[in-house]
């Protein structure tokens, strides 16, 4: 010991002999020297303290803190050779300090769990053991919440922060002296809960590593939470309906011990999925004083036998704040408690769910589901042939969701599940449940039953047993009986109810029910308040009179001593209605009342008809059958309104209106009309059935009356008074204007007294009739706003105002107008007076008067120059777009007939309108053209320059025809070869063959010349590919010149030639161009018939490049044609073919058209068509000779002309 210590010594002065630049680190290793030294010192106290004390551990259970580290010495009471440690059932490493004695550090330790480590040593013979816990020490006690359960005691719980793995306790102080409470390893406290009052708390938390002390919390009541008890949820099981679940759970009022409002939210989940279908509240409040059960039913859109159903419920406060004022909160959810379905049974058999006959309601959503046996599956499930999807509920059970489901047929609607190809399902009714009675009322009609009558509202489409049953219930012992016909009737719906007597008051009610609901509906009936009678039977008419009649009627029921009120309808032919009400005492069945009626009108048709009421009115009855009658005729009862006219030789019309039906009393007979000279005594008369009369009277006046007659009687005379002639009426017409539908006229009074004033008009339709017309008025009437259903507008009226005076009427004025003046219909009739080179003059005639239509107020003339348009009169009211129009030239005077038009240019034709304007508009244009003189510089011009133009157009197309005479002749007037040229027809062995019916050799023709303007090297080989794939034909064994084998010469007529073919080489020219044996020869082809060469245009081969050959002298033979068998029928069809053909013919004898060599064999193709010449280009018989008649053409097969040249060498050769 005194050896370490003074090498401990030594190391410090050595330390501290460091220079002082580094004195900072001296520092550092002197602490660390000096807490090793106390280190060692104090283990070696320890063991020399422990020494002697055999069989113990150095430390006892330690509990120390996480990450420390400690020196552990075990004491052995023998000697230990060999020593272990374990600690958590790991070894460690140690140091032997004696035989006796070992020792071990335990450095940085972790978390231990919280019973803690064991920590043992051991030696040969002994073992010794303790415990070791590490944990932290607390942390600050902080958030604390105060929540509530019945606002009496107070849970207040904290956050302890983290876990220090060893055991810490709470004590929590108030803020009163010595308040405290320990609450051992809890995280809460309770305290009493006193309302308004704040809770004061401090919390302290202590364990073996340290104490931590909480801030001084302070709550007041509205940071306090108030969370109900979980509530204990009873029972769940199917209510009546398989759809209803019903949930019942214990209220625990008496936990609370005042009436607490409570929400109580229930929860219900499908238990496979665990998928929530349904979350509903339930408000209630607390019965404290007893233990009560609470229950709600739920209404699932599915069967609850479909799937298992679990359900929850919780709660929260629904108490204002006047009883608490904090936070309020939902309690804990209740434990779950399940509803299983059918799914989980252990059922073979299979089921649809809603079962059949099952009725639903209209709009509702609801599932269906099928529910498979076990060992079962489903395969489809279908609602009315729809295809929904179907939802899985469970491993057997699957479903089928419709939203808003419609009202079902009356048989029905079907649920079709299928399961393992069995067919099972249901029979769904979906209707409505019935409408409250609407409108329900009772009457009753012949005192001894009290009929009801109701509206039901909408059908409900339920019918058979699902139909709605009404049952009517009254009286004072409230009988109910059955409406069965109210059951099945619509929309009459009606129950009867008997009742004793006809007074009294009764208490009715209408029942509705169906399996989808039931209504009611009520009404108090105070019988004598709701009598309805019937109608009056038989009415009749008794006697009548020109103005009454006595009517009768029955009853048709006992109405004994009963008060009744009949009214009583009376309607004239004209309309009009009168209604009379009449008090009549009922009485015995078929007892007759009879009513008389005064005041009708004479010779009038009436219909009439009764209804009956009660006293106490309630409704009236239904009508009555209609009488009707027409009363008898009277005399007329209003005298005539007439009126005159008088011409100057005093011939008097007069006229009279008719009398109206209520006036005439009856149909008029005649008209009688008698008239007295003034100053004398004599009269004349005269009888009429017209309503007017002419009568021829002298030069003095007059007094006249008319006086109409029917078979009852005459009228009052209607008189009026004829002045005698004095000539002085003779005033001028005055313009009036019109207002529209009439005339406001008003004139002055001449006589102070006046029996009244007459306005008589008169239209003007053209014609010598004037229909007269008049209207009366009183005397002090001097102006009036006249208007007639006779008024036109566009027409002109002549009205006259009389005044009315002791001896006669007399004429005041003389109006002539318009009640609305229009455009007239017709324009003036126009026409060119005279014309000049600058100057038109004009003049038109009068429209006539019934076609102006208005006052003409004046004219417009339209004048405007024609461009290069033909001076021909257009239509009237158009107008041509090329004309440029002036504006008019307006005359505002009605009397002009002429105008002018100036300014206007020689040699021009202009277009002149004319139109006529009134306060209506302008009438139609008359249009005429016309056009000025011309100078005569101007004709001289005209005529000159044409001809001038003429002579030097002709002289220029001469030059140019001189100029280009034989490029027009070779293109119009081409040269035709003559035959009598050709060398073949000069040699002297054609005229010998001639007898054996030889044609020309192609052979002893040679073309003198040939001159090749652009070669071109054809590929063979090539050529005879191309044609083989398009022409599809066998080619020729021979060798010579194979590739043009199946071709022939084309026609090479432009006017023949195709647009296609254009662009296609000849063959003819493409074998020219090929090298030959013989310079000066030409190499020909066979010709084709023109028909052929239009196939072949229209093919898809083209060609690329084109060879011309002009041959300037020469002529093409024709083919010697090689037949097998040529009937003489054909070769007769030929030769009358060849009579038609003008000109230049070729051998017809077919059977001579063959080669001379026998060398040869015959070749397999025909030559077809017509030959052609060289220069010409065209066909020598023209295709239209060969007619319609195509058996004469020959086939599409060809010869090759190569061929016959090649033969053609093979002879000279032979030859030679």
């Amino acid at each position: 010991m005194g050896g370490k210590l003074n090498a401990l010594v030594d190391d410090i002065a050595r330390v501290l002999s460091i220079k002082p630049k580094f004195v900072g680190m001296k520092l550092w290793v002197l602490f660390e020297v000096v807490f090793l030294a106390l280190l060692s010192a104090g283990c070696h106290l320890a063991i020399a303290q422990n020494a002697g004390q055999c069989g113990s551990i150095s430390i006892n259970n330690l509990i120390a803190n996480v990450g420390s580290s400690h020196e552990v010495t075990c004491n052995f009471c023998s000697a230990a050779d060999k020593v272990r440690w374990k600690y958590a059932g790991k070894l460690l490493p140690s140091t032997k300090v004696n035989s006796t004695v070992s020792m071990m550090s335990l450095l940085n330790l972790g978390l231990t769990s919280r019973k803690g480590e064991n920590l043992t040593c051991m030696s040969e013979t002994e073992s010794y053991a303790t415990s070791v816990q590490t944990g932290y020490p607390p942390d600050v006690p902080r958030d604390l919440d105060c929540v509530t359960q019945n606002l009496a005691e107070l849970i207040c719980s904290w956050n302890p922060g983290r876990d220090t793995n060893i055991e810490t306790s709470y004590r929590a102080c108030s803020g009163k002296l010595n308040d405290c409470t320990e609450v051992g390893t809890n995280n809460f406290v309770k305290r009493d809960f006193f309302i308004f009052e704040d809770l004061i708390l401090q919390i302290t938390a202590t364990n073996a590593l340290g104490t931590q002390t909480s801030e001084m919390f302070r709550r007041a009541e509205s940071d306090f939470v108030f969370r109900p008890y979980t509530p204990e949820l009873l029972r769940v099981f199917k209510g009546p309906s398989d759809f209803q679940l019903v949930v019942v759970w214990n209220e625990d009022g008496e936990k609370y011990g005042f009436p607490l409002k409570l929400i109580f939210q229930i929860q219900v989940f499908q238990t496979y999925k665990m998928q929530e279908v349904w979350r509903g509240n339930h408000s209630s409040t607390l019965d404290f004083t007893q233990k009560r059960m609470l229950q709600i039913t739920w209404t699932s859109d599915m069967p609850l036998q479909c799937t298992a159903h679990s359900v929850r419920i919780r709660s929260i406060s629904n108490d204002d704040g006047a009883l608490f004022n904090g936070i309020k909160a939902w309690s804990d959810w209740s434990p779950l408690l399940t509803l299983h379905g059918l799914d989980t049974s252990n059922q073979t058999k299979s089921k649809v769910y809603p079962v059949d006959g099952t009725v639903l309601k209209v709009g509702s959503s609801l599932s269906f589901c099928c529910i498979a046996g076990e060992g079962k599956e489903i395969g489809e499930l279908t609602f009315d042939n729809l295809n929904a999807s179907t939802i899985k509920l469970s491993d057997r059970s699957k479903a089928i969701r419709i939203q808003n489901i419609s009202a079902s047929i009356e048989s029905g609607t079907n649920v079709v599940c299928v399961i393992n190809s069995e067919y099972i399902g249901a029979v769904i009714y979906i209707g409505y449940p019935p409408d409250i009675p609407k409108n329900l009322s009772c009457e009753m009609r012949d005192l001894q039953t009290l009929n009801c009558t109701w509206e039901p509202g909408r059908l409900t489409s339920l019918v058979s047993k699902h139909r709605t049953i009404y049952r009517l219930i009254g009286g004072s012992s409230q009988i109910s009986l059955p409406c069965e016909v109210a059951s099945r009737t619509y929309p009459n719906y009606w129950c009867g109810f008997p009742i004793s007597n006809g007074s009294g008051k009764h208490n009715i009610s209408i029942h509705a029910k169906n399996p989808l609901g039931e209504t009611q509906s009520h009404i108090i009936v105070d019988v004598t308040r709701v009598f309805h009678p019937f109608a009056p039977h038989q009415l009749r008419q008794e006697t009548k009179t020109s103005n009454t009649v006595i009517v009768s009627w029955l009853d048709q029921v006992n109405y004994r001593s009963v008060g009744l009120l009949c009214e009583m309808v009376i309607r004239d032919d004209s309309g009009r209605s009168i209604s009379h009400n009449y008090s009549v005492t009922g009485g015995p069945k078929d007892a007759r009342h009879t009513v008389i009626l005064n005041n009708l009108r004479p010779y009038t048709g009436y219909s009439i008809r009764a209804r009956y009421s009660s006293q106490h009115f309630w409704k009236w009855s239904k009508w009555s059958n209609f009488l009707n009658f027409t009363t008898e005729q009277a005399a007329p009862s209003a005298s005539l309104n007439v009126w005159r006219r008088i011409t100057p030789d005093r011939i008097v019309t007069l006229y009279w209106k008719p009398l109206s039906a209520a006036d005439a009393n009856g149909p008029v007979l005649s008209y009688t009309i008698t008239w007295t000279k003034v100053g004398s005594n004599s009269s004349s008369s005269i009888e009429t059935s017209m309503l007017n009369v002419e009568i021829q009277l002298d030069q003095a006046g007059y007094i006249i009356t008319v006086v109409a007659q029917n078979i009852a009687g005459t009228s009052p005379p209607s008189v009026i008074r004829i002045l005698p002639h004095s000539g002085d009426e003779n005033l001028d017409y005055v313009k009036v204007s019109g207002v529209g539908d009439g005339f406001n006229l008003t004139w002055q009074r001449n006589q102070a007294e006046s029996c009244g004033y007459t306005v008589q008009w008169c239209p003007f339709l053209g014609d010598s009739v004037c229909i007269i017309n008049w209207q009366k008025y009183p005397s002090n009437v001097t102006n009036v706003a006249l208007k007639s259903d006779t008024f036109q507008a566009g027409v002109r009226y002549n009205l006259e105002v009389y005044e009315c005076r002791n001896n006669g009427d007399y004429l005041l004025k003389r109006l002539v107008g318009y009640t609305r003046e229009l455009a007239p219909s017709e324009a003036p009739k126009l026409d060119i007076k005279e014309t000049t080179g600058d100057w038109v003059q004009i003049e038109w005639n009068d429209i006539p008067l019934v076609k102006q239509r208005g006052f003409i107020k004046g004219f417009k003339v339209y004048y405007s120059k024609l461009n290069n348009y033909s001076a021909a009169v257009k239509p009237m009211g158009t107008r041509r777009q090329n004309i440029d129009i002036s504006p008019p030239k307006i005359i505002n005077s009605s009397n002009a007939r002429t105008f002018q038009i100036t300014g206007l240019e020689p040699g021009t034709t202009y277009r002149v309108e004319l139109s006529a304007y009134t306060g209506g508009g302008d009438s139609p244009n008359r249009v005429v053209t016309v056009t000025t003189p011309n100078s005569p510089t101007a004709v001289i011009l005209g005529i000159t320059l044409p001809l001038v133009g003429i002579i030097t157009l002709g002289v220029i197309l001469s030059i140019f025809c001189y100029r280009k005479q034989e490029w027009i002749k070779e293109t119009f007037y081409p040269d035709i070869p003559d035959p009598n040229n050709s060398k073949v027809l000069q040699d002297g062995n054609f005229l010998q063959g001639v007898n054996s019916c030889k044609t020309l050799e192609p052979k002893d023709c040679t073309p003198n010349e040939v001159q090749v303007v652009e070669e071109k090297q054809i590929a063979v080989e090539t050529e005879k590919e191309v044609e083989e794939t398009k022409k599809g034909e066998v080619v020729p064994e021979d060798t010579s010149d194979t590739e043009n084998q199946n071709q022939g010469v084309l026609s090479y007529s432009p006017c023949r030639m195709s647009a296609e073919f254009s662009g296609k080489t000849n063959p003819a020219f493409e074998a020219v161009a090929l090298p030959s044996v013989y310079a000066s020869e030409v190499t020909y082809t066979s010709i084709r018939d023109p028909g052929y060469q239009q196939q072949e245009a229209s093919g898809d081969g083209s060609m690329e490049g084109t060879t011309e050959v002009i041959v300037k002298s020469g002529y093409q033979p024709q083919i010697h044609r090689a037949t097998n068998s040529a009937p003489d029928k054909e070769q007769t069809e030929v030769q009358q073919l060849m009579l038609h053909a003008n000109g230049y013919q070729p051998q017809a004898h077919r059977q001579s058209w063959s080669l001379d060599s026998g060398d040869f064999p015959p070749p397999e193709t025909e030559s077809v068509g017509s030959p052609t010449s060289i220069n010409s280009q065209a066909f020598l018989i023209p295709e239209k000779i060969l007619g319609e008649d195509h058996s004469f053409r020959p086939s599409v097969k060809m010869w090759s002309l190569p061929f016959f040249q090649n033969s053609r060498m093979s002879s000279d050769s032979n030859n030679s």
